[in-house]
């Protein structure tokens, strides 16, 4: 999880294209862009890269859209607020005056309310990658979704990563490593003032054990490469496996520009 210097100074990095900066990344790794070598017209959704030496094709979803502004979502959370009043007629909101707190059932199920997008992102990608694992002939369980999280700020890493987890469980079995990460969207963490971009995979029982060592390396890779683009991280280090390195973490989201 690297951060960089002056970040609260002078704001983040000018915002990559995240589709053709990891073209570029996975070309320089001297892996493969599937679709440079399918020829067309094409029969199928192919997923987007293929590292061919370990067999991995991997799939790259960028989110852009901040699912807690959609109307299912205000919908599905002005059920949960009824159903809080329903049970305590006296809860408030703090800025309000109230202060009682929030069931218990409260935190998860506002989490469940992020399913369905979720759901049809990894329904997506299972299908892409599925679909270029047979057209490679590759049986291994070797397919990664790498998920870019530049727009979602409702939810921090750690409970998306978590969602992802357990909708792998029983489903979307072309998947076998979930990625989350941010290229153009920083992270703060508690108890620390560096803000930080993140690499963080979770995998299912059907992994190999060298699975995730290729994500870490291609992790650390990857952050090698991206100091090229944007300049140094003051902390070189990455910790690309840790789930409760996640706890409490959400995403920075700077102040509107008074610029116009």
């Amino acid at each position: 999880m690297p951060s960089i210097p002056n970040f609260w100074d002078i704001g983040p990095h000018t915002a990559l294209n995240v589709e053709s900066t990891w073209r570029e990344f996975v070309c320089h790794s001297g892996n493969t862009v599937v679709e440079q070598v399918i020829p067309n017209p094409r029969t199928f959704e192919n997923a987007d890269f293929l590292f061919q030496e370990k067999g991995v094709v991997a799939e790259l979803k960028e989110v852009a859209t901040e699912f807690g502004s959609s109307a299912a979502f205000i919908a599905g959370f002005d059920g949960l607020m009824s159903k809080v009043i329903a049970e305590n007629p006296h809860w408030k909101p703090a800025l309000l005056g109230g202060n009682a707190p929030l069931p218990n059932w409260f935190n998860r199920e506002f989490v469940r309310l992020f399913r369905p997008p979720i759901s049809r992102i990894l329904k997506k990608a299972n299908r892409q990658i599925r679909e270029t694992k047979l057209h490679f002939g590759i049986e291994a369980p070797t397919g990664v979704l790498l998920f870019v999280n530049d727009g979602f700020t409702t939810l921090g890493p750690e409970p998306v990563r978590a969602l992802a987890a357990s909708l792998l469980q029983n489903s979307y079995s072309s998947i076998d490593c979930f990625v989350y990460l941010t290229v153009n969207r920083y992270i703060a963490f508690p108890g620390s003032d560096v803000p930080r971009l993140v690499w963080a995979p979770v995998y299912s029982d059907r992994a190999p054990e060298w699975l995730v060592d290729f994500i870490n390396s291609l992790g650390s890779s990857w952050f090698t490469f991206l100091e090229s683009k944007i300049g140094p991280f003051t902390v070189p280090n990455i910790a690309v496996d840790d789930a409760d390195a996640l706890h409490g973490s959400h995403s920075i989201v700077p102040p509107p520009s008074n610029d116009g």
